[in-house]
């Protein structure tokens, strides 16, 4: 009887502990308001777009280890529907791809514990995230959440990262679906996958330098000309030279090679250098990226954070034939304080692209942005972008206001 009785005890507290797992989690909020207006040459009418986005979601305490997330993205437009979301049918319009939705934007089963930490450390190394999950590694630069339009890109994947000695992180994912920024009801709203996606980050070298290293091996059944096998390494730092003034450099190098069921045949190379100084809140860079092109196809990176790289018009989210150069300078200037605003940046950027096969010009850009935040959770925005198109990209200039509110 007193074992029946500890048997009964033991279950009770274990579905104590279970509910309050559950209970005790953290609401997840994301609300973002945005307008969007966009004049592009060769579109006969201009397209402004008022719409706010909504994600909300829970994430449990962890029971044993064990935690979940589940979290819904709401869009909707307001006002006129005077823009092509990419699935209305207004062609007339340039695009702005934020289509209305009541959709699934992750849900997932998180398991965090320890395979070579001493179990006395109680710091967990190993990690394993199943489901529908945001994946972004390094800088973006080829595979990440693009998180600039109101619906994230998600993966759903299974996660595995491990941390078997200081500053090096291993991580692999295998994605049986991408689910991208133009939602369930489009025709390009996801790509089924059979992709490796392998990461390694190193930063042990020195204190101020990190070391990545990446074979993403994409298999899309919808984009078989996309499906790609890209081998890089990527290197960035921050070195201090005094008087709160730091040199910080990035620079990086692929190999991008068809894969899978790709149609075509190619070897192209991808490599990128960035360097400049930051202090007093000041950040000043230079770089110069190229992506190599062949007169057919051209490195691509179609799972990446496209937004923040190329200019913010997005003329080259898919890289010409010819390949893409693209020489940049860019800065930024942080105020902090500012009533009402706890901080206040202002950034600018300029872009000169070109072809990299063939002497060709792409055109030009300049893009700008002040952001204010007020308190921990409200960001407010506005921003612009004007691209000068040459030879077949068109001429672009967008403009954004915007207001987020995060929890």
């Amino acid at each position: 009887m007193p074992c029946v009785l500890a048997s009964f005890a033991n279950t009770a507290h274990a579905a104590d502990a279970l509910i309050d797992t559950v209970t005790s989690g953290t609401p997840l909020a994301d609300i973002r308001l945005r307008f969007e207006d966009v004049r592009q040459s060769g579109k006969a009418k201009e397209a402004s777009a008022s719409t706010v986005r909504a994600r909300l979601g829970y994430l449990t305490e962890r029971y044993r280890g064990l935690n979940a997330l589940a979290e819904f993205d709401l869009l909707q437009h307001f006002g006129p529907e005077h823009f092509n979301d990419t699935i209305n049918g207004r062609a007339l319009y340039p695009t702005i791809a934020d289509p209305d939705m009541a959709t699934l934007n992750r849900l997932q089963l998180n398991y965090t514990g320890s395979l070579f930490a001493p179990a006395e450390s109680n710091a967990p190394d190993f990690s394993l995230t199943a489901g529908r999950q945001r994946i972004v590694f390094g800088d973006g630069r080829f595979v990440g959440n693009a998180d600039w339009r109101q619906h994230e890109q998600t993966f759903d994947a299974v996660t595995v990262a491990e941390t078997p000695f200081a500053a090096t992180t291993l991580t692999y994912s295998y994605v049986e679906r991408v689910n991208r920024v133009f939602g369930p009801d489009s025709s390009m709203g996801h790509f089924d996958s059979h992709s490796h996606l392998f990461n390694a980050v190193y930063g042990g070298l020195l204190p101020m330098l990190k070391l990545e290293g990446y074979a993403y091996l994409l298999d899309l059944k919808q984009a078989p000309g996309l499906s790609t096998a890209t081998y890089g390494l990527r290197g960035d730092g921050t070195f201090a030279i005094g008087n709160g003034w730091s040199l910080r450099l990035n620079a990086a190098y692929a190999d991008q090679s068809d894969y899978a069921s790709n149609p075509l045949h190619y070897d192209l190379s991808y490599y990128v250098a960035e360097g400049g100084l930051a202090g007093q809140g000041l950040i000043l860079l230079g770089g110069y990226e190229v992506f190599d092109g062949n007169g057919v196809t051209a490195v691509q990176t179609p799972l990446a954070n496209l937004h923040p790289f190329n200019g913010w018009a997005e003329s080259f989210l898919t890289k010409p034939p010819n390949g893409l150069e693209d020489g940049y300078f860019k800065g930024s200037y942080t105020l902090t304080p500012l009533a009402p605003f706890d901080r206040v940046t202002g950034a600018l950027a300029y872009h000169d692209f070109s072809a990299e096969r063939v002497e060709a010009d792409y055109g030009r850009e300049w893009d700008a942005s002040l952001e204010g935040q007020i308190g921990p959770h409200l960001v407010m925005d506005v921003a612009y972008a004007d691209f000068h198109g040459a030879g077949p990209f068109p001429t672009k200039r967008v403009v954004w206001l915007y207001t987020t509110y995060r929890y």
